[in-house]
């Protein structure tokens, strides 16, 4: 892992911070891990939403290999750096290139890039408001590729983005979660930003989302294998306890596999 140069695609305008939490397992959406993303946007409307779990948390691997260390995984703790999880490793570009989104994610050593059409999402906006963060809300539902979701936006904040895919509603998206609860976004401050809207220079293997999914699966049948084969001469070490209380390691850890988009 090498330190990571930028691209600056737009000057920063807003930056919004969201809770986002996942059921990792969808058999048990009660267990939730939680993350922390960024959404900045740009003046000219390119903008990127990215973890910053995930940006702390290769930060302090990549110390941990300049120092010849062991790549340690545990699954189950919180760690003295206050990261409660390891983060998504996707990261999201709207309107870059114009018009379509851009998606990259990380995979044991690999980073892969895919585009896709901006969304048409088929929003049904609904009478019920609601304040989040002082700014009142409207409800809006849609179905998008397996999930059905239930949002809110704030029309006083005419920017038309929204955490993850989502956009497309008459004002910025401050809340949005699946029917079955497995995945939500909460909006948790906003900013006026400087901070540009940066592109993360690397050599991505360009693919489609369904072969990043493929890969994914894979990844998290058994983790361990796939790790060890993708970065030789790596010391990793993975802990993780199941669902029984059971505590796994090496070859034994396997990650459940709960995408967002089922289709």
């Amino acid at each position: 892992m090498r330190p990571v140069k930028y691209e600056k695609l737009d000057d920063g305008a807003l930056r919004v911070f969201y809770e986002a939490k996942t059921a990792k397992d969808a058999s048990r959406p009660e267990n939730k891990d939680t993350d922390y993303m960024v959404l900045d946007i740009g003046e000219k409307g390119i903008s990127r939403f990215f973890s910053d779990n995930r940006r702390r948390m290769d930060s302090m691997m990549l110390e941990s290999m300049n120092r010849g260390g062991p790549i340690q995984i545990n699954t189950n703790t919180i760690n003295n750096s206050g990261i409660s999880s390891t983060g998504d490793s996707k990261e999201i570009f709207k309107n870059y290139p114009a018009g379509r989104i851009t998606v990259t994610d990380r995979i044991s050593a690999s980073d892969y890039l895919y585009e896709e059409p901006k969304h048409d999402f088929k929003w049904q906006i609904e009478p019920e408001t609601r304040e989040i963060l002082s700014y009142s809300c409207q409800k809006a539902v849609t179905d998008f590729r397996g999930r059905r979701y239930e949002a809110w936006f704030a029309p006083d904040l005419p920017v038309n983005d929204g955490p993850w895919k989502f956009s497309g509603l008459p004002g910025l998206i401050l809340s949005v979660e699946d029917s079955n609860k497995n995945f939500s976004f909460q909006a948790i401050g906003i900013e006026n930003s400087k901070n540009p809207v940066n592109y993360p220079q690397k050599d991505y293997l360009k693919t489609s989302r369904g072969e990043v999914e493929k890969i994914q699966k894979k990844f998290s049948e058994n983790p361990v294998s796939y790790m060890t084969n993708s970065m030789p001469g790596a010391n990793i070490q993975v802990r993780t306890i199941d669902r029984d209380g059971v505590e796994r390691t090496g070859s034994e850890v396997k990650f459940p596999y709960n995408p967002m988009e089922l289709e």
